[in-house]
Parts: structure tokens; sequence; C-alpha cells
């Protein structure tokens, strides 16, 4: 059976990328109403061939704590959850928005980890940004103008409009803490 376990790694200590991009937004690029706060985190989504949900999470927890290639706990903190949504964890002001780039060659490095440590099971590996964006105001289906805002934050599409991810080498999906996910396109 194939289970399907998300690893979320984040820094402990502050992220300088984080702030600039949210210095960018707020001063650049003239979102300070809007846009309060913003979190960056690592999610790796991980197919697991196992008896369960339970066997799943030990066979990534041997990968995680062997290998240097999901994380380094020195300088890392991490969650594992299996059946994880992308809405997990949002709070009701903030969206998240997933950036993930086309290539997918950190699936490879991810196996190879795997078969280098005798470890089995691991059949797919997929990385992916997840920007947690806290809004001034709590997002609401019915908010006119909420997926324009979304798409001058997440989709570069000229040198003064958006930031977190490139239409060209990237993909981007919108999160919602009611628990819809959009694809975010220019």
């Amino acid at each position: 059976m194939i289970e399907r376990v998300v690893l979320t790694v984040a820094l402990k200590v502050t992220d300088n990328e984080a702030l600039s991009a949210l210095e960018a937004l707020q001063t650049k690029m003239d979102m300070a109403d809007s846009v309060v706060g913003l979190v960056r985190e690592v999610q790796w989504e991980l197919e697991v061939e196992a008896d369960g949900p339970e066997s799943a999470l030990r066979v990534v927890t041997e990968i995680v704590e062997r290998t240097n290639v999901f994380m380094n706990p020195n300088k890392h903190r991490s969650t594992l959850t299996s059946v994880p949504h992308a809405w997990d964890g949002l709070d009701d002001d903030e969206i998240a928005i997933l950036v993930t780039d086309r290539d997918g060659a950190e699936s490879l490095a991810a196996l190879a980890a795997a078969s280098r440590i005798g470890v089995t099971g691991l059949i797919r590996a997929r990385r992916r940004i997840r920007w947690r964006v806290r809004l001034a105001e709590a997002p609401s289906r019915a908010q006119p103008g909420l997926l324009p805002l979304l798409r001058k934050i997440g989709i570069a599409s000229d040198r003064g409009t958006g930031l977190l991810s490139n239409p060209h080498s990237q993909t981007a999906l919108v999160a919602f803490p009611w628990g819809e996910e959009k694809p975010l396109e220019a």
C-alpha cells in the first residue's frame, strides 16, 4: 500500500530570506496594508510503500534521522504528519502559497540517500516551499480582489509584480484556511 507523509522543515533561528521577502512585499511592492507577516517552510511530500500510516512514518523518520538530505537537526525543526493537507496549521488570517520546482531533481537525491543507508519503501519525494502569508484581515471566499492580490504576491510576472515564484520554472498553488486549494497562474 502506498502511504503519503509530509515532512515540514523550518529554521530554528530567524529566517533572513523570509524577512527580506516580507520587506520587499511591504516596502518595494507597497503591500504593507495587506501583508503583515511571512514564514517560509520547506515541505517534503513523501510516498512510501508501507503497511499503514504508522509504518510509513517510521520509514520516513529513519531516513530523516540517518541522512542530511531533508534537514540539519542543529538548525532546523520539523514536523512529520500522515494524511496532511496544504492548509493544515494555517491561522484564520493566513494563506499558504506552495511553490514547487518543475524539474524534480530533489526526488532523485532523496531516493539515492534512502538507498545508500539501506532503507526501502521510499518511492517518491517532492520538495516545495510553503510560504505562510499573514494578511491584515482574514481572507474569505467572497472577498473581492483576493485572488489578484495573491497573484501579485505569489507570481513574478515582471520586475515590479510578484515575488514568491517564477512561472517559467515553478508552479504555485494557494491553500486557504477553510480547506480549499487553487493553482496560482499569472
